[in-house]
């Protein structure tokens, strides 16, 4: 029994130990959003430095209509398995990603087969490549604690918006090499990560628990996919609405400036609401998209530059919560990471397919006067709005918590997720771990609520695992440990662990 409990607390050392460093090599899920924005959206790869972006050309339209493609392949695959279990899945995707983007930049000098060659490399290299790297990032943010994933993902697309901030400014080859880079880097970033995760220096999640079976909610995943095809379709139209025009210059710091706000809009998602999910996303995107379209009704170089910024939040923020959400998903059931990220993306870049393929068709209706800006952009609300229908109030992919089969006191936890209690047991054991969290947590006069949460923290669970259990928000979880630990006069879920194990005499001798 002894050695049972040294070996236990030894594990939540070691475990306690891993979440205190951050991971910054994860940073370098943020790397592909940074090569896709150079690649398509700035002219980094005009090696002669012309001055055109691809977006819109020939191979940009091709390899827009391959990922898609691509994801479908990934889910299909995420049947049977996850991608993160091919080993030869980490070289390829970064070596397409950066194949496809040197094809990509040769294509202006290139005639007859060769420009052909290049074009057909381009597209398929540039569509799977980012698709197959993205998945297996995805794969690794499933296997960690969420609390770390929460703080990652958002965090990775700083990386996203310095390279966006720098790799503008440099020109010709150089500017080519390094997009080229980006992947590479990316996947370098990712092995190592994997190598981090798999000797434990990263905390790994407590979430799943297969000892429940679990199934996937087939409802929740096709209203997330019509959610987010119709959020990237109809934000990718809205620039075709506006007259006024905007320089490069101003697209790109407007770029910049959605990606810092969306970081800090995903943020406030991960740390006020109880649940990462369709209702918590489509709350918080609404009022950027409703204003974005307004402002690209007017004839207004200021207000085209708002509307930019306010999609790019859109943009940004959705999918950093579609990560989010389809991770956390995969935990909570029997399905793959591979199989919800590659419907996810399916969606999103479905979505960007249909928004580019139908953009002009509006364009040239508002120019010629068969629309005017301000209807056309009342269609586009319109439409975002009756997408708001099939968003459902409650989330039924949450509603299978992982169960705690644990003497919990009385609680009052909210009716839709009450966990179930019973009467604490008689135990012939003096110093059990229940009776001594219950006496510890009486003795520093705890609420019910910190009470429970306390008994969590003395099994070892983490802030994600109580966060979901209790239906609390993130930041709600923050405040009542805080709290805890001040009552208690400890400052770490290890001391806790000390406290309850060793007692207060034998907790402060161990100090």
């Amino acid at each position: 029994m002894a050695q049972k409990k040294a070996q236990r607390t030894d594990s939540n050392r070691s475990s306690r130990r891993s979440e205190t460093a951050f991971p910054f090599r994860m940073l370098g899920f943020g790397l592909i959003y940074a090569w896709s924005y150079c690649v398509w959206d700035v002219p980094s790869l005009d090696v002669a430095a012309h001055a055109s972006a691809l977006q819109g050309s020939d191979v940009w339209l091709a390899s827009a209509t391959i990922t898609p493609i691509a994801c479908i392949a990934a889910t299909l695959f995420g049947k049977k398995g996850e991608l993160s279990d091919i080993k030869p899945a980490y070289a390829l995707g970064p070596a397409l990603a950066a194949i496809g983007t040197i094809a990509a930049a040769i294509l202006p000098y290139l005639t007859g087969f060769g420009y052909s060659a290049a074009m057909a490399i381009a597209a398929l290299a540039t569509g799977i490549g980012p698709v197959i790297l993205i998945v297996l990032w995805a794969c690794l943010f499933a296997r960690i604690d969420s609390g770390i994933t929460e703080i990652i993902v958002p965090a990775s697309f700083v990386a996203t918006l310095v390279c966006a901030f720098l790799i503008p400014n440099i020109h010709g080859i150089a500017a080519t090499v390094t997009v080229t880079a980006l992947p590479l880097l990316s996947g370098t970033l990712l092995i190592a990560s994997k190598r981090s995760i798999d000797a434990g220096d990263i905390a790994e999640s407590d979430l799943l628990d297969r000892s429940v079976p679990q199934t996937r909610n087939r409802s929740s995943v096709i209203r997330a996919f019509v959610i987010i095809l119709a959020v990237y379709g109809l934000g990718c139209l809205i620039p075709y609405v506006t007259t006024a025009k905007l320089s490069i210059d101003i697209e790109a710091q407007a770029t910049m400036a959605g990606m810092l706000f969306a970081i800090a809009l995903s943020v406030a998602i991960v740390l006020f609401s109880r649940h990462i999910d369709l209702s918590a996303l489509f709350k918080w995107i609404t009022a950027p998209f409703v204003f974005a379209a307004i402002c690209a009704a007017f004839d207004s170089t200021a207000l085209a530059a708002l509307s930019n910024v306010l999609m790019n939040i859109v943009f940004t923020g959705i999918e950093i919560i579609m990560i989010l959400y389809f991770v956390r998903l995969s935990q909570k059931t029997e399905q793959t990471t591979t199989l919800y990220i590659g419907i996810g993306e399916c969606a999103a870049y479905s979505g960007v397919l249909v928004g580019y393929a139908f953009g002009p068709a509006i364009q040239s209706a508002v120019e010629s006067g068969t629309f005017d800006a301000k209807s056309a952009c009342l269609l586009i609300i319109g439409a975002f709005v009756l997408s708001a229908l099939i968003v459902p109030n409650r989330d039924d992919s949450w509603a299978s918590m992982p169960s705690v089969h644990e003497s919990l006191p009385s609680n009052g936890s909210s009716p839709a997720h009450t966990i179930s209690v019973a009467p604490a047991k008689p135990d012939t054991e003096a110093d059990s771990l229940e009776s001594r969290s219950l006496a510890l947590a009486a003795r520093f006069g705890l609420s019910k609520r910190e009470t429970e949460i306390f008994l969590l923290l003395a099994r070892g669970r983490s802030r994600p695992y109580i966060r979901d259990v209790l239906v609390l928000s993130k930041n709600t979880v923050a405040t009542h440990i805080r709290h805890i630990y001040g009552k208690a006069g400890i400052h770490s879920q290890q001391e806790l662990l000390d406290l309850v194990e060793y007692g207060r005499s034998g907790f402060d001798k161990r100090q």
